[in-house]
């Protein structure tokens, strides 16, 4: 009778975990601030690691053979996330543009012009004054889950016409995007890639969809590739009869 009551408390719990961590999720996403909407998200991770050790706890009091193996596996996988390598991970497109290199970072390096060629962006603003450069902090909007959510951004490098990298400012996670364009005696060549460090917690719960979220990052810079394309030389008009 006892352990049933103590199956039945820990079941209770683990939903109302379950339910917090959904709420303080979706509250995070109608926030303005990115770095609130990352707290809450860590926020919400806590509580779902929370209830999956409780499901645990559950299982070593009613069948602690099964318990035993489920808490040796959560700590192997809990482990292997430690190493920062094994939560990195680089995505990297290149493509050819049929233009100069100057005329593509023109665009590609010119902050006002990324939400008409990357997904997700809204708006983008220099906050440091005069010319943009290594340390300048850029303001971006950018559009999650229909919600606009505000960022920052510091640039790490920049090489005019040649190489700008950008960090985003975030406290739990690393972000990085970097623009390269190198001459090609076609044109030239246009590297867009990103590297993404993910927090401990974040690693744990969501680790096993990493090649899937590589497969659709480097989706979504290929497509950014091909809207930068038709903004640097644009499809003649065709004519009228």
């Amino acid at each position: 009778m006892i352990l049933l009551l103590i199956q039945a408390a820990l079941f209770f719990v683990v939903v109302g975990l379950l339910i917090g961590a959904l709420l303080v999720d979706r509250s995070g996403v109608h926030g303005r601030d990115y770095l609130v909407f990352e707290e809450r998200a860590v926020l919400s991770q806590r509580l779902t690691v929370a209830a999956f050790v409780l499901v645990i706890v559950e299982f070593l009091v009613g069948t602690p053979l099964l318990g035993a193996i489920l808490a040796i596996l959560a700590i192997l996988w809990t482990l292997w996330w430690l190493p920062a390598e094994h939560r990195r991970f680089d995505v990297a497109v290149q493509s050819v543009f049929e233009a100069p290199p100057e005329a593509v970072a023109a665009v590609m390096f010119d902050i006002s012009e990324q939400p008409r060629w990357m997904d997700s962006i809204v708006r983008t603003v220099l906050e440091t004054p005069g010319l943009l450069r290594k340390g300048s902090v850029i303001r971006q909007t950018l559009r999650v889950s229909g919600q606009d959510l505000i960022a920052k951004l510091v640039v790490v490098d920049l090489v005019p016409y040649e190489r700008l990298v950008l960090q985003v400012i975030v406290r739990h996670a690393e972000l990085f995007d970097h623009f390269e364009v190198q001459p090609d005696p076609r044109g030239s060549l246009v590297t867009y890639s990103g590297r993404h460090q993910l927090s401990r917690l974040n690693a744990v719960l969501t680790g096993w969809r990493l090649p899937a979220l590589r497969r659709s990052f480097a989706a979504r810079r290929t497509a950014n590739l091909e809207r930068l394309r038709s903004i640097v030389h644009p499809a003649p008009i065709a004519r009228r009869a």
